[in-house]
């Protein structure tokens, strides 16, 4: 038994100087795994083994997932709103189907859905111990505060293109970009894009809407993962100890 012991290695084997830092979503998720199986074998970590420069790069997935979700949120919500308005088409077709109107829609929030899943259906049975559950919430609290701003920051962009819309504006831009306009579209083709770009004007207050709702969403469906997978891993602790005992 003692030379087992002695055989095992750290649990980040790169050393305490010289580890990588976790810079993907996998290799921070793959990380806490490692961590969470200690954890449950029975061998509690202590939580000072997260250190400083390993926390920040936890927030880093968090934050970097945000910036990335607040990107495609900026376009692909609006985009999304106007299909579903049949102010824009989608694959060429003026009239979209149901597939194509709920496609759209995805478009612009599966990113962010998707990443808040990725990360409770896998990290949610890890939710176990002081390591375990200080890495987990270093990602998720991290995506709460970003996910915060960038509500905010869309929630100001959206509005700000609401006033800017208008047809006055619009006229004046179209006005001042003519000389370039004119000389690869026509008088109509010009009319009709902005007209289209006023009509767009309409779907800015919902998509601010959108995406506060679907932030809120986002940000509840890996809380649930860990609740539930919290206690799932606590009771499998807790038999491992049993069968030790036996």
């Amino acid at each position: 038994m003692e030379q087992s012991a002695a055989r095992r290695g750290p649990i980040f084997a790169e050393g305490a100087s010289g580890r990588s830092r976790p810079r993907s979503l996998i290799a921070a998720i793959s990380e806490i795994q490692e961590l969470a199986v200690v954890e449950k074998l029975g061998t509690p970590l202590p939580e000072h083994l997260i250190l400083l420069d390993r926390s920040f790069a936890y927030t880093e997935v968090g934050v970097h997932s945000v910036v990335v979700d607040g990107l495609i949120n900026m376009l692909g919500v609006p985009m999304g709103l106007g299909v579903l308005g049949s102010l824009m088409p989608i694959f060429g077709d003026p009239d979209p189907s149901l597939f194509d109107q709920v496609f759209a829609q995805l478009i612009g929030v599966t990113y962010g859905v998707g990443y808040a899943v990725m990360i409770g259906h896998n990290l949610g049975s890890c939710y176990i111990g002081k390591v375990c559950k200080r890495a987990i919430q270093d990602i998720y609290q991290s995506m709460i505060v970003a996910n915060i701003i960038k509500v905010i920051l869309l929630s100001v962009f959206f509005n700000f293109m609401y006033q800017l819309l208008t047809p006055e504006h619009v006229q004046e831009g179209v006005k001042l970009l003519w000389p370039i306009l004119r000389g690869v579209m026509s008088d109509q083709m010009v009319v009709g894009v902005q007209d289209w770009v006023i009509s767009m004007r309409e779907v800015m207050i919902p998509s601010a809407t959108m995406v506060i709702l679907v932030t809120i969403a986002t940000l509840c469906v890996p809380y649930v993962y860990f609740v539930i997978g919290g206690r799932e891993a606590a009771e499998e602790k807790r038999r491992n100890r049993l069968y030790d005992v036996c």
